[in-house]
Parts: structure tokens; C-alpha cells; sequence
């Protein structure tokens, strides 16, 4: 690591605080201070939302080589928002994820060791390996003539996901019990009142084959546009996604009654199984491009990326094939030295 640059993005606020508990409490500072005695490396803390990708853009353009996202699903994704628009991949810089938080979903699907100990090490002795991004670009909520511009390294979904992330994101009761919990209880209490609203939606590239760019309509449950393979903590959503292969796997339920979406639908997302669901009911495909819009103009219909509320319909969505570098256990692309 003699001449390297390392920067460690700690999110003290996500997760319970578990970023920088993760940091603080589980010997990693004095690890870092150990291992990188030769090394230049910064610990930056997050203040705000939105902070962590700040953080990333200003390492990336300073020439840190490495820069290091502690925290949670929405930190990694907040990093690797940054390091994309200061163009990261082209300044040979690479991303490390040290996981903490309530989801984990990004690093259960990419293998990183949980252990915060193991993945500095894994930072510090692997090359980085080349996988694709998501960009979405999505409504603004309150601005029908805006969007918001957004990449995610894991998942990007809509309908009752987005819905239930909208939930958790405005409640009042997150500060006062763990992020799993209260995402657990919106879930089921989303769950409860959800109704598939009408949609339009083109499907482009990949496996479209004949209906490649047709428009098609749909009562829209949930259509997830994943780069990794698992949501929300435990749905194996997207079991066959590949990060490097330069397509999206889209997963789609739809046209579901209240009884199909309890005994059919979650049981089939968690399990990653949705060959029990007929084929009016749902369909995987592989895409590089996605656009939904409503039918209804009126319906606030809400799109979530890695976790955190990106906007509403209509959405469009693309893949960046290798856009970002990443420090990873599971080589799924070319490796390249850091």
C-alpha cells in the first residue's frame, strides 16, 4: 500500500449508529492505524443525508486511490453515487465497502465479509474488480417537471417497495426502535393497503426479444431493477443477477389480489422462487433499459434505489456496464490494480 491514498467514509448517523460503532468499538481505527503506518489514509464522518457522496467526490478528485464506505446499504450506495460523478473508474480509484446497518443486502450478494476486521484486510490485499452501475432518473415528488438523477450499485424498485421505504423514510418512530424493526412493521402494515395501481412500461435489450420497446400496461406490485441479488434484507428477489454482465435482472409481480401478495407473492420473494406464480401474475427478464410511467397522472407511485426514496413515476432506468471499481470478494469481472 506505500504510496497509496485511502479514505474511510464512516456514517455515525445510519443504522443505529452502527457505522461508527463498526469504527469506534470493533478495533478498526487501531487496525487502519497498524496496517496503513506507511500509508496516507483520512477518516471522514458523516454529517447530513447525502453527506457520504459529498465525501466520495472529494477524495475521489483529491487522487485517494481507494475510498472506503462504513456503514449500510444506503452509505455504500451514497459512496458510490459520489464516486460516479466525479468519474471515479477513469482516475483508477476504487471503491471498499466495511458493512454495517440493518440491511446488508449489497454484501450478501457480493460475499464481503461481515467481520469488520476481515474486510479492511480483503480491502487492503485484493485487487478491484470492474461491475456495473444502475442509473435511474426519476420524478421528483413534488415537481412533476424535475427529476432526481440517481445510480444504485444493488437494487432499484418500485411499487410496494417504494412504498414501504416512503414510510419508513417519514416516520416519526424510526429514531426510537432499530431500522429492522421498523421496516418490518411498514412493510405488513403497507402490505395491508397496497393495491396494484395501473401502469405503462417498456422493457429494452437483453432477453426482450420480440417485445423489445413495446409498450405494455400492468397493475404494478413491484418490478425490481436489480444489478445484485437481494432486497430489503432477506427477499432473494433477483437470484440469478450478475454484477458484471452489463444487464439488469427484472423481476416483476403484478396483478395480484391482497390473498396472492400474503400467500403466494412474499413467500415466493424471499425464497427467490417464482415458479410457482403464474405467468399473469409475474416474469423475469434481462434488460439494459426500463421506463414505467403511470396511467393515472394523479398516482404518486414511489421508486426506491438501494434503499432510500429516489423519486416517483415516470422513471427511467439504464445500465453502465464496469462503471465502477470495487474492492470485492467475488471476481466477477476484470480484475484491475488499485
Amino acid at each position: 500500500m506505500d504510496g497509496k491514498k485511502i479514505g474511510f467514509i464512516v456514517n455515525r448517523r445510519g443504522g443505529g449508529g452502527k457505522g461508527g460503532k463498526t469504527w469506534d468499538m470493533a478495533s478498526l481505527e487501531p487496525a487502519v492505524t497498524t496496517r496503513l503506518a506507511s500509508t496516507k489514509w483520512k477518516v471522514e464522518y458523516t454529517q447530513h443525508s447525502g453527506h457520504a457522496s459529498d465525501l466520495a467526490r472529494e477524495f475521489v478528485n483529491e487522487g485517494y486511490n481507494i475510498v472506503v464506505a462504513v456503514g449500510g446499504d444506503g452509505t455504500i450506495s451514497q459512496v458510490v453515487n459520489g464516486y460516479m460523478l466525479a468519474d471515479g473508474n477513469s482516475k483508477g480509484c476504487a471503491v471498499g465497502i466495511i458493512s454495517s446497518g440493518t440491511g446488508g443486502d449489497f454484501v450478501r450478494t457480493t460475499k464481503t465479509p461481515k467481520d469488520p476486521l476481515e474486510a479492511l484486510e480483503l480491502i487492503l490485499s485484493t485487487e478491484s474488480t470492474l461491475v456495473d452501475v444502475g442509473h435511474v432518473s426519476a420524478t421528483k415528488p413534488n415537481s412533476p417537471s424535475a427529476t432526481n438523477e440517481q445510480y444504485f450499485i444493488n437494487i432499484c424498485s418500485v411499487g410496494i417497495s417504494g412504498s414501504i421505504i416512503k414510510r419508513v423514510e417519514s416516520s416519526s418512530i424510526a429514531k426510537y426502535i432499530s431500522g429492522g424493526l421498523v421496516y418490518w412493521l411498514y412493510t405488513y402494515l403497507t402490505g395491508l393497503v397496497y393495491r396494484p395501481p395501473p401502469v405503462k412500461y417498456t422493457l429494452t435489450g437483453g432477453s426482450a426479444g420480440a417485445e423489445d420497446g413495446k409498450e405494455k400496461e400492468m397493475g404494478l406490485y413491484i418490478m425490481a431493477v436489480a444489478n445484485g441479488r437481494y432486497l430489503g434484507g432477506n427477499m432473494h428477489i433477483a437470484p440469478k443477477a450478475q454484477i458484471s454482465d452489463g444487464q439488469f435482472d427484472v423481476v416483476c409481480l403484478h396483478d395480484l389480489t391482497l390473498t396472492d401478495a400474503f400467500f403466494k407473492a412474499s413467500p415466493a420473494l424471499k425464497s427467490g422462487n417464482l415458479m410457482n406464480l403464474p405467468a399473469h401474475q409475474a416474469f423475469t427478464q434481462r434488460n439494459t433499459k426500463v421506463s414505467i410511467s403511470p396511467v393515472n397522472a394523479k398516482d404518486k407511485i414511489y421508486v426506491e434505489a438501494d434503499g432510500e426514496v429516489a423519486g416517483v413515476l415516470p422513471a427511467k432506468w439504464e445500465i453502465i456496464g464496469q462503471g465502477c471499481r470495487m474492492i470485492l470478494p467475488l471476481s466477477q469481472s476484470t480484475t484491475q490494480s488499485v
